[in-house]
């Protein structure tokens, strides 16, 4: 019996957790088979030179390269960084620091810059929608009913003291415990 619901549960590997954490990509900037083949051949059509003329300010230049032109630069940088790191030239050292650390793929902003701020003035709004719904119901409502009135209460206070109700725990009893207190005192 136990062997039959441990069958029936799903098996998870740390394999399953490290694709669901990779789905945050939208397939569009995703490497497909045919872009790491396209990217391949265009590795071998040009040299390393026009790759070190690409290397220059690539944070900038990244999103507007092609699919292919991304996976032979990240080749490149791969196979550079297999050196020595102060053998690297300072936009060697920057591409790659950018190609494994920068804001694409699955580390590029969800939210726009200043989306921060539409969320902040949305909820203002709503708490703000809510609060006038509250106070027009409040408006259109009757009014508060008279048992809540101070003088009401102080009413029915008296009247509890005058018939002795609970006279143990309640507040008959602490009236008679302050009655006695008074007494002794005089």
């Amino acid at each position: 019996m136990i062997g039959s619901v441990r069958a029936a549960l799903p098996r998870l590997h740390a394999r399953n957790a490290l694709l669901s954490a990779r789905s945050i990509h939208i397939k569009s900037e995703r490497w497909t088979p045919s872009t790491v083949r396209d990217g391949n051949m265009l590795i071998e059509q040009q040299s390393s030179i026009q790759a070190v003329r690409m290397l220059p300010n690539i944070e900038n230049r990244w999103a507007n390269l092609s699919k292919e032109e991304q996976y032979s630069l990240f080749k490149y940088i791969e196979e550079v960084q297999r050196k020595d790191w102060k053998e690297l030239s300072l936009p060697e050292q920057r591409a790659a620091y950018f190609i494994s650390y920068g804001p694409h793929g699955p580390r590029k902003l969800v939210t726009p810059p200043g989306g921060w701020l539409r969320a902040f003035f949305g909820t203002c709004g709503a708490v703000g929608l809510g609060l006038g719904i509250f106070y027009v119901i409040r408006s259109l409502g009757n009014p508060p009913p008279r048992t809540t009135l101070p003088e009401y209460q102080e009413q029915v206070r008296e009247r509890m003291i005058e018939h002795n109700v609970n006279p143990i725990h309640g507040i008959s009893a602490l009236h008679r415990e302050q009655q006695e207190k008074s007494k002794h005192l005089l």
